[in-house]
């Protein structure tokens, strides 16, 4: 999107140096050989979201060790452009085939491993101890770190973001355009006052965590056709027993094998969602913990489970 800001201005420059021209007296003439200077200037480096600057090339041995632009790759960048997915998208999930034929990241802690591969552009998202991004910097790889991941917000930005680096801003607005209608469409005939109160949860070590306002899981959620119970709590809030019970939703949306570990917690076994049927969804959870592209099919079970296939009835 900034290459297509950039050269938009740049096209703009031009047309204006040469309108103007045609009016000019001949002494003036000199100006447009100026113009022509300007144009000839280096494009503005590209800047990724921790403010770091990014030569603008034509990169032919990207990696990704982000589960965003694993997918964003494969949608948008020719085949032979991939050097490396990440080891999660390639060896763990039910569709990893897709990333088969390319090495794999493990850990961008593993530095050494990474500059092994000799890749002329890392894409990264900004979780964890930054340390290991610098030390590549360090080492001359170029690195653009895409940001936090809070759903749709960020992703339709990334999704542009990637594919100007890549060369092919047109394949990113298609997919932009056909990503945001079909969330759209998920749950569109289901009228506002037939919706249902879901939540996300999960339960690891005795807490309970949701996915509250500013996150993939809230879209997840509202485009799949409910009203998000923790809508007034935002991010990932660590959640106590007396706060779930508050809520009470009619729904729970949560990762697989995790009924048990809510449902016969001592104290949120009265919840609605436990004792209806249907009222427990649990997702895969490559699923859930994507927050790029497996929204919109993480959406669309949300609404399958809870309102059936066809128009809105209310009834599953």
């Amino acid at each position: 999107m900034r290459a297509v800001t950039s050269w938009n201005v740049a096209a703009f420059v031009a047309a204006l140096a040469l309108s103007t021209s045609a009016a000019w007296t001949p002494h003036e003439q000199a100006a447009p050989a100026a113009t022509e200077t300007h144009a000839a200037e280096p494009a503005a480096p590209w800047t990724d979201h921790a403010g770091v600057t990014l030569p603008r090339a034509h990169y032919v041995r990207i990696a990704s060790a982000s589960l965003v632009t694993d997918h964003l790759l494969l949608e948008l960048c020719e085949p032979e452009r991939i050097a490396a997915f990440t080891h999660y998208s390639a060896d763990e999930r039910a569709r990893g085939y897709r990333f088969h034929g390319k090495p794999t990241i493990h850990d961008t802690k593993n530095v050494e491993a990474i500059l092994a591969l000799h890749p002329d552009l890392l894409f990264v998202s900004s979780i964890g101890d930054p340390r290991p991004v610098a030390r590549l910097r360090e080492a001359g790889l170029p690195v653009y770190d895409l940001g936090e991941m809070r759903g749709l917000s960020t992703f339709v930005p990334n999704i542009r973001e990637v594919a100007a680096i890549v060369g092919a801003p047109e394949r990113g607005e298609r997919l932009v355009q056909s990503f945001v209608a079909s969330m759209k469409a998920v749950a569109a005939d289901i009228p506002r006052a037939m919706r249902k109160r879901g939540m996300f949860l999960s339960a690891y070590g005795g807490h309970f965590f949701g996915g509250a306002t500013g996150t993939s899981y809230h879209d997840v959620l509202a485009f799949g056709g409910l009203m998000d119970a923790a809508s007034s709590y935002r991010d990932w809030p660590d959640f106590s027993s007396e706060q779930i019970l508050a809520m009470d939703p009619e729904v729970i949306v949560t990762e697989d094998e995790m009924r048990p570990r809510i449902c016969e917690h001592a104290g949120l076994g009265g919840l609605r969602a436990c004792s209806t049927l249907g009222g427990i969804v649990e997702l895969d959870r490559e699923l859930t913990v994507d927050p790029g592209l497996g929204m919109l099919e993480a959406a669309q079970r949300v609404r399958r489970a809870v309102y059936g296939d066809g128009a809105a009835t209310g009834a599953p």
